[in-house]
C-alpha cells in the first residue's frame, strides 16, 4: 500500500513562531559576517567594534557546525515564506506548472541529476566578500532581505513604496521563482546558505539511506526540498541538506531515516539554545553600554573640559527605519554618561544591532558627530545618531561652548558675520598651483589649490582617509564656500565638522597661511590625541570626474 506523506506540523509551528519572534535574524547573520570581514579588510579589528557581530553570529554558526542546517529548515523566516509559496503553488495548480509535477527542479527519473546551478550562491557570496565588504564597491541599495524585513514585522505596514526599488523587484523575482522551484533562493542565491553549506560538512546528525534496501522509486530525490540527488548516496549530512526530513516522510520503505532516533529534536534544541544565548548576550551588551562607557567618561572628564555639556537628562528624536526614534541622554559632570532609547518603532533586532555600536562610539567620542552607521542596520543607526544629536543640542545650551560646533557657529548679525569672513580673507596670494595636507577625522586630507589673479579659483581633493558618507558631503560644501567668500572663516558642515575642518586646514597649509590668521577650529591630531582608529586607509582621487561621481553618489544616497 502506498505510504501517505506525513505533514511536518512541528516544523510548521516552529516556522510560524520564528516568523513572529525573530523575522530578521537571517539577515542579521549576513550583516554580522560582513561587519567582521570588513573590519579585517580595514585593519580595524577590535572587540569594541565586532563584539555585537560575534554575538549575532553565535546564534546560528555553532549549531550549523555541530548539528547541521536546522536554522535554514526550521527557523529562517525567508525560508518559511518560500515553503508557503511552494505549498500554495502546488495547491492552486497554476497554468504555468505541469499537472502532477512535484518539483520542477528536482532529480526525478526523467531529469536524472540536478541542474548544476547551486554554485551561483557561492558567486554571490564571493561578490560580497571581495567587492562589497572590502569597500571596493559602495553598496547603498536596499536588497530583497531589507525589503522583506519591512513587510515581515507584525503591526507595521510600510505601504507599497519599498516594492518600487531594486530590492522590491528582486524579491518579486525570488517569490515567483519560489512558486516554480522549491526553496529557489536557498538553493541558488542565498550567500548565507553558501556559508552554512561550507561549514556544515562534518555535522554529527545524518540522514542514512542504505542503497541495498532501496527500490527504483527515487522518491527521496524527487521530494528533496533542496533538490539533492540522493540516488547514489548512502547518507547525507550538512552541505545542502537543511534537515527538513521530507525525504524521510516520502520514503515508501521507511529506508531513509535519521541515524539517531531523536535527531530532529536534538538539532532543533541545539539551534534554539544558540539563538537564545546569542539574544541574551546581545541584550546584556546593550544594557551595559551606558554604564561602562559612562564610568569611563566621568573618569576622563577633567581631561575634556572644553567638550562638557550642561548636567541633566535630555531627549531628542530622529527618523529611524520605520518611524520616529527617541533617545534620552544623561549628562553628569559635563560628560555624556548614559544613553537610553525611550521610544522606537523599528524592529528590535535592528535597534539592538545599531544601539550596541552607535552608543558605544558616542560615549567614547563624547559626541554624535561623524559616527559611522552599523552595517545591516543603517536606517536605525541614522535615527539613533540624529536623535542623540538633537538631544545634545539641548544639552549644549549655548552651542558656541561646544567644541565641535565652535567652528560651525556663525555670528548673530550680518555685520558680525561679515567681520568674521573678512578676518579670514585670502590676501597677498601668489598665482600658481600648490598642495597642502592636514588632519581630518580618520587621517590626512590632501588638497590642491589653484590661484589665479591672486584669487583662489579651484580647490581639488587629492586624497582622503575619512568615511566617505561624511567626507563627500563636507567637501563640496566647504570648497564652494571658500571659493565664493575667498575666506577660510566659513562654516563647517553640520554633522561632518572634522572632515570640513580638515579640508579648511589643508587649504590654509597649501597657501602657507598661519593658523593665527583665521578662526581656530577643533582638529584631529591623531598622533597626539591617540585616537584608536586602527589601520588608516588612504584613498586617492585620480580625476575631477571621479570626485564628482563620489559627490553625486552620496547626494543621491542622502536624498
Amino acid at each position: 500500500m502506498k505510504k501517505q506523506d506525513k505533514r511536518n506540523w512541528p516544523k510548521a509551528v516552529i516556522q510560524i513562531l520564528s516568523f513572529l519572534l525573530i523575522p530578521g535574524l537571517f539577515e542579521a547573520q549576513f550583516s554580522a559576517v560582513g561587519t567582521i570581514i570588513s573590519a579585517v579588510y580595514q585593519g580595524t579589528v577590535s572587540w569594541e567594534r565586532i563584539r555585537y557581530s560575534v554575538w549575532m553570529v553565535l546564534a546560528t554558526v555553532p549549531a550549523v557546525i555541530i548539528v547541521g542546517r536546522f536554522f535554514c529548515g526550521y527557523f529562517c523566516s525567508f525560508g518559511a515564506v518560500q515553503d508557503f509559496l511552494w505549498f500554495a503553488g502546488n495547491k492552486l495548480k497554476k497554468r504555468f506548472r505541469k499537472a502532477g509535477a512535484k518539483n520542477l527542479h528536482s532529480n526525478s527519473k526523467k531529469s536524472g541529476r540536478n541542474v548544476p546551478t547551486g554554485w551561483i550562491k557561492y558567486g554571490v557570496l564571493l561578490f560580497w566578500a571581495v567587492f562589497v565588504w572590502s569597500g571596493m564597491i559602495k553598496w547603498n541599495i536596499a536588497g530583497p532581505w531589507q525589503v522583506f524585513g519591512q513587510y515581515s514585522s507584525i503591526g507595521h505596514w510600510p505601504g507599497v513604496k519599498p516594492m518600487f526599488s531594486i530590492g522590491g523587484a528582486l524579491i518579486l523575482v525570488i517569490f515567483v521563482g519560489s512558486v516554480l522551484i522549491q526553496r529557489f533562493f536557498c538553493r541558488y542565491l542565498c550567500p548565507m546558505g553558501a556559508i552554512y553549506s561550507l561549514i556544515s560538512r562534518c555535522t554529527l546528525l545524518k540522514i542514512v539511506k542504505p542503497r541495498s534496501k532501496c527500490g527504483s522509486c527515487r522518491l527521496c530525490t524527487a521530494k528533496c526540498t533542496m533538490g539533492i540527488d540522493l540516488t547514489e548516496k548512502e547518507q547525507t549530512a550538512g552541505g545542502e541538506c537543511i534537515g527538513c526530513g521530507v525525504c524521510i516522510n516520502g520514503c515508501l520503505k521507511n529506508n531513509a531515516h535519521w541515524k539517531y532516533r531523536y535527531s530532529v529534536w536534538i538539532g532543533v534544541g541545539v539551534t534554539c539554545l544558540t539563538i537564545a544565548a546569542s539574544q541574551f548576550l546581545i541584550r546584556s551588551e546593550s544594557g551595559s553600554v551606558g554604564k561602562t562607557a559612562g564610568d569611563a567618561a566621568i573618569d576622563t572628564a577633567e581631561q575634556n573640559l572644553d567638550s562638557r555639556f550642561q548636567d541633566g537628562t535630555y531627549s531628542g528624536s530622529g527618523e529611524g527605519y520605520r518611524g520616529t526614534v527617541t533617545v534620552s541622554v544623561k549628562v553628569e559632570q559635563g560628560t555624556i554618561t548614559g544613553l537610553t532609547i525611550e521610544n522606537a518603532e523599528d524592529d528590535q533586532t535592528y535597534l539592538d544591532r545599531a544601539k550596541s555600536g552607535i552608543f558605544s562610539e558616542i560615549m567614547k567620542k563624547q559626541s554624535a558627530e561623524e559616527i559611522d552607521t552599523v552595517s545591516g542596520a543603517t536606517y536605525s543607526s541614522k535615527g539613533l545618531i540624529e536623535a542623540t544629536q538633537n538631544a545634545l543640542k539641548e544639552a549644549a545650551g549655548d552651542e558656541n561652548t561646544v567644541q565641535e560646533n565652535t567652528a560651525s557657529e556663525s555670528t548673530d548679525t550680518t555685520e558680525e558675520k561679515q567681520a568674521f569672513l573678512d578676518a579670514g580673507r585670502f590676501h597677498d596670494l601668489k598665482d600658481g598651483i600648490c598642495t597642502g595636507t592636514a588632519d581630518a577625522f580618520r587621517g590626512d586630507v590632501e588638497v590642491q589649490v589653484t590661484v589665479e589673479n591672486q584669487k583662489v579659483t579651484d580647490i581639488s581633493i587629492l586624497s582622503y582617509c575619512d568615511t566617505e558618507e561624511y567626507f563627500f558631503r563636507a567637501a563640496p560644501y566647504v570648497i564652494g564656500q571658500m571659493k565664493e567668500e575667498q575666506s577660510l572663516n566659513i562654516d563647517a558642515l553640520s554633522g561632518a565638522t572634522y572632515s570640513s575642518n580638515g579640508i579648511i586646514h589643508a587649504t590654509a597649509n597649501a597657501l602657507e597661511i598661519p593658523e593665527d590668521e583665521y578662526a581656530p577650529r577643533p582638529g584631529r591630531d591623531l598622533a597626539h590625541k591617540q585616537k584608536e582608529h586602527g589601520h588608516i586607509v588612504k584613498h586617492t582621487i585620480e580625476s575631477q570626474e571621479q570626485y564628482e561621481e563620489k559627490v553625486k553618489e552620496y547626494e543621491d544616497a542622502q536624498n
